[in-house]
């Protein structure tokens, strides 16, 4: 019981230093949040951001596959980048729910140990793919 709770401190802290990314609502959200509940609507919201950014993320990608396909004339990499983004769904809602299940609580904290997963899961995605494919990009 003892490692659960650790571990749902540290995933829920994980997503608090996340927050410092976020915009400042979402900061003065946490900053606020007194009880699980309050951390709740905190974690629901930055995850809302951090969903809109992956889709942003993901979508450049996407031009960046769709314009390499043109010049080979086939859909090689969509395919790809499309299955892997519906993998990566899959793995994170497993995933997540393997957390949430696993932590020791009440439902709200479950829900923030899961909320806080898919919050750290799409952003080390969002890490990965702006790494690997858009760094080039920002120069």
């Amino acid at each position: 019981m003892r490692w659960c709770n650790a571990g749902l401190m540290m995933l829920l802290l994980a997503g608090a230093v996340c927050a410092a990314d976020a915009p400042q609502d979402i900061e003065q959200c946490y900053a606020k949040a007194t009880d699980d509940q309050s951390m709740n609507s905190c974690l629901k919201k930055e995850l809302t951001a951090v969903q809109k950014e992956h889709k942003d993320v993901t979508e450049r990608v996407a031009v960046m596959a769709k314009s390499w396909d043109k010049a080979a004339k086939n859909r090689l990499r969509w395919d790809k980048l499309i299955r892997a983004n519906q993998a990566f769904d899959a793995f994170m809602r497993q995933e997540c729910d393997f957390v949430r299940l696993t932590t020791k609580g009440n439902r709200t904290k479950e829900d923030n140990a899961r909320l806080a997963c898919q919050i750290n899961l799409y952003r080390i995605r969002m890490g990965i793919l702006e790494n690997r494919y858009l760094a080039g990009e920002k120069q």
